[in-house]
């Protein structure tokens, strides 16, 4: 997390060791951290969970848990009345026991194809003066704390970036599209969770003044601009009828308004209010279309296979594919089809799960069986 202000060198205050998003049935993001702790003994329990209160007011965060070996019962009193979860290493193991239905690895989390990848994306941006540093840090990270007028304005500026550097590298190209995409669908999800209470001219209005005057409640500097753009106009005429008046021609000279220069919506604005109504009326799918994404751009499109595992199949249905490209194409209109066209491999890839698949935890054999949504039952392919 990087501290805003900080002089260079020390522009990091702390790391986040797990951080998770999770959305709902009406698409209500929320998210939590996970501090990992591997010692034993109690010395800096307390603080670690003092620090933990602070630091789940300072990043808005829903949710905080410490994960430590042994959690002491003074830790646990602590927590509580800090509203903050303790897990130690019988409470986790309960927990994997209960989940037993999992992959062999996620994307991110320990994939080599993604590991190589981002390390090579991490040595490529040195040569890339065009890209510049801190929008990279935010799209390959922070996105994941931002809201949708941010994420949506970091878009737009990766895909001016790339159009003054050129063509990217491989896989620098693919990385960094891939995490525009993430970013275009995480904000088109917080969005689509706000229509159950926002209609859409509202959020229209927000969005356009977020990304126009850089504050979605600002309610004053076009107003301010309305009344220079007057002031502008009465001086010019004043100025052009004395000189009319001394005998010269009249000449009207067009001047452009700047609060028409400032307001002005980018173009994109509606395809992206349309791919955030499309979210909102499939949410079943659109829940889950992060993980989907995720694997998609950072472990089949490398070329790897943990996205084929069978407890993946419920992400990459037919329908997901379909959202994901829609989603592509947002990312085009936002960011321009050079990056959008890092992710063209996403047409070929074959979105063949059901969503009506569901492990029965009650068997605790290494292949479990699978309820279908029909009502029958089959054995796991392991694809």
């Amino acid at each position: 997390m990087p501290a805003d202000d900080a002089d260079s060198g020390r522009d990091v205050l702390t790391d986040i060791d797990i951080l998770s998003l999770d959305i709902d049935s009406r698409l209500r993001v929320s998210r939590s951290s996970l501090e990992c702790k591997s010692g034993k003994g109690q010395s800096g329990e307390p603080d670690t969970i003092l620090w933990l209160a602070g630091f789940r007011e300072l990043l808005n965060l829903d949710r905080v848990t410490l994960v430590r070996q042994v959690v002491s019962p003074r830790g646990q009193s602590l927590a509580r009345k800090l509203k903050i979860v303790v897990m130690d290493e019988a409470m986790i193991a309960r927990r994997e026991k209960a989940h037993a239905w999992l992959p062999e690895r996620f994307a991110h989390l320990d994939g080599p194809a993604c590991l190589s990848a981002e390390s090579r994306t991490t040595t490529q941006l040195k040569g890339l003066p065009g890209i510049p540093n801190g929008l990279a840090r935010f799209l390959r990270g922070d996105a994941l704390l931002a809201d949708s007028a941010s994420l949506v304005g970091a878009v737009q500026a990766f895909g001016a970036a790339v159009e003054k550097q050129g063509v990217l590298p491989e896989p620098a190209a693919l990385v960094l599209s891939g995490h525009s995409l993430m970013a275009v669908l995480l904000a088109g999800l917080q969005d689509a969770g706000r229509l159950d209470a926002v209609p859409r001219n509202m959020l229209r209005a927000r969005l356009e003044s977020a990304l126009t005057v850089g504050d979605a409640d600002d309610v004053y500097v076009l107003p301010m601009l309305e009344k220079a753009d007057a002031l502008f106009r009465f001086v010019q005429d004043r100025t052009h009828k004395a000189y009319v008046e001394a005998g010269a021609e009249p000449i009207r000279v067009e001047v452009p308004s700047l609060r028409d220069a400032i307001a002005s919506p980018p173009p994109y604005i509606d395809y992206y209010l349309d791919f955030v109504e499309r979210l909102r009326e499939n949410p079943q799918v659109a829940s889950g279309l992060l993980q989907t994404a995720e694997l998609t751009c950072f472990d089949a499109l490398l070329g790897d296979g943990a996205w084929k595992a069978e407890s993946f199949a419920h992400l990459f249905t037919t329908e997901h594919k379909g959202l994901l490209l829609v989603g592509l194409k947002c990312l085009e209109n936002i960011a321009g089809r050079q990056v959008a066209s890092s992710l063209r491999g996403i047409h070929d890839l074959a979105f063949r799960g059901s969503a009506g698949k569901v492990p029965d935890r009650r068997e605790s054999s290494d292949q479990p069986t699978l309820f279908d949504a029909s009502g029958g039952t089959g054995p796991s392919d392991n694809r």
